[in-house]
């Protein structure tokens, strides 16, 4: 993504509203002055100075040598699988319960004396 591509896209994220011939005066201003080409050369220039690109390669590559070691991303992955079954197995459980059966009726019970008391007084504030 261009350095114009990408403010056009922050204002169209913050609510403004952009015109195709704004559009166009913004993409012909970057090539006249080459704002974005020379963003680019610049930022590959730094990189290659100073080893970026390699050094990324070299923390990428130690990181999947340790997760081949170790397992790391299988394992975690059966770790969440395995949450999620529990979970899963333990909110059924709580579901299927009789207390929260009972507690469901309990809340609903009162739930309909409230609904019920408000009807009345709304009943009794008409008649006055």
């Amino acid at each position: 993504m261009t350095v114009a591509q990408d403010v056009v896209k922050t204002m169209l994220a913050k609510g403004y509203t952009l015109s195709k011939d704004a559009l166009i005066k913004a993409k012909a201003l970057d090539e006249s002055y080459q704002v974005s080409a020379t963003a680019a050369a610049k930022i590959a220039e730094l990189s290659k100075r100073i080893g970026l690109t390699d050094r990324i390669n070299a923390g990428v590559d130690r990181v999947r040598s340790v997760d081949e070691r170790y397992h790391v991303s299988e394992t975690t992955k059966t770790v969440v699988s395995a949450t999620g079954r529990t979970a899963v197995s333990v909110a059924n459980s709580i579901v299927s319960s009789s207390y929260f059966s009972a507690g469901a009726l309990l809340v609903s019970d009162a739930l309909k004396k409230a609904a019920e008391a408000a009807k009345d007084l709304a009943a009794y504030g008409k008649k006055q």
